[in-house]
């Protein structure tokens, strides 16, 4: 009796393991039939953003929930937000090893060496807007322009690593905000301490004069309110992300030091999968729902901007500077875009012609670049 017990808990146990194995795992290529005989595609996705966050509210959500509608709920999402599936700068491993189909958004400029041509988007511009330089990111990502052994910008960046990936909103354009601090002269620059959120910042600050500090977004809150800084190179429609409407009371406009830039991003391998139909909403939807979420961009800058005034914050432009400073400036501006190109080419990249592209799309969508700039050939 005790063999045969031992036997037939044995069996118990085998067919346990076998009806879990049998599950259908998350991803493009599982899903479950309805009674009409349609399947049900579930796609995970993971974001690092909160849920207040203006890409989620104005892009990723809406999106999810139109693709559904769309599709008769043929596509579901299994969307996690806050870094609650994955770290932040973990997606592209996330994908590759088919922890989720689908990164919300991939944050190429977070992996410059893996993506050294999304920087691009973050050289700084004398006059844009949100709604302005989505449009032209969304060019980008979709050109088909020759920049170096025929290929575009997308089969560089992102097909060369099995991604078929599409353009998100572009922040708002960055610009300068400090704790009471302002500026004047020359010298008011090269003394102030701002931090710094990417290497294009760097380069700018640099040729400006400006003392720099890195750190997570996510800490600048605490650290300005101990003195460790005097502000950031920051986007003012992301002040209620980390509390900062209550802590910069002085800003300086007038030059737009670059646009953000992310987009959602699935393996090609598993895009392959997605039926035709599907991949077409998908797609059309997308492309639909960046407008949407830029504009959610600009009206959030305008309520930070009337919340901070009536605390009596200061918004300034470079033409209230001396002359010698909105001179150092654009100057900055100029640099910037020349070393840019000159580090890109220098490690193999077809800096030079990424840099045209981009100055040809913001210009083509009203945008204004300095001369310099404009004659470069």
């Amino acid at each position: 009796m005790k063999k045969r017990k031992t036997l037939f808990s044995f069996m118990m146990v085998a067919i346990l393991i076998a009806g879990c194995v049998q599950q259908p795992s998350s991803g493009s290529d599982s899903g479950s039939t309805d009674k009409s005989g349609k399947e049900t595609i579930v796609l995970k996705l993971s974001s690092a953003l909160s849920t207040q966050n203006g890409w989620w509210e104005g892009y990723f959500k809406p999106w999810m929930e139109k693709v559904e509608e769309k599709t008769d709920g043929r596509v579901k999402f299994e969307s996690y937000a806050n870094q609650e599936l994955i770290p932040v700068n973990e997606e592209f491993q996330s994908l590759e090893n088919g922890t989720i189909d689908i990164a919300a958004p991939l944050w190429p400029l977070y992996d410059p060496q893996r993506f050294p041509l999304s920087e691009v988007t973050m050289l700084p511009l004398l006059d844009s807007d949100t709604v302005l330089a989505t449009k032209a990111y969304a060019e980008l990502v979709k050109s088909d322009r020759e920049l170096v052994d025929g290929k575009s910008f997308n089969e560089l960046e992102y097909q060369s690593k099995g991604l078929k990936v599409f353009a998100t909103p572009t922040t708002e354009q960055y610009v300068i905000s400090t704790k009471d601090y302002s500026f004047e002269t020359v010298s008011d620059f090269k003394e102030v301490s701002l931090r710094s959120p990417s290497r294009v910042h760097e380069i700018f600050a640099k040729n400006v004069g400006i003392n720099t500090i890195s750190m997570p977004s996510a800490d600048m809150f605490d650290a300005i309110n101990r003195g460790a800084f005097d502000g950031s190179f920051f986007s003012i429609a992301d002040w209620t992300g980390y509390g900062m409407q209550d802590v910069f009371n002085y800003t300086l406009e007038g030059i737009n030091l670059g646009h953000y830039t992310g987009m959602w991003a699935m393996t090609e391998e598993n895009w392959n999968r997605l039926p035709e139909d599907i991949q077409k909403i998908m797609e059309e939807t997308s492309y639909e729902q960046i407008l949407e979420g830029a504009q959610l961009w600009m009206d959030r800058s305008e309520e930070n901007r009337a919340y901070a005034k009536d605390k009596g914050a200061v918004f300034e432009t470079i033409d209230d500077l001396d002359p010698e400073a909105k001179e150092l400036l654009i100057k900055g501006i100029e640099d910037t875009w020349f070393q840019w190109i000159e580090q890109t080419e220098a490690n193999g990249q077809p800096g030079k012609e990424i840099a045209k592209l981009w100055r040809d799309l913001i210009v083509e969508q009203g945008g204004k670049v300095p001369e310099a700039i404009m004659e470069i050939e």
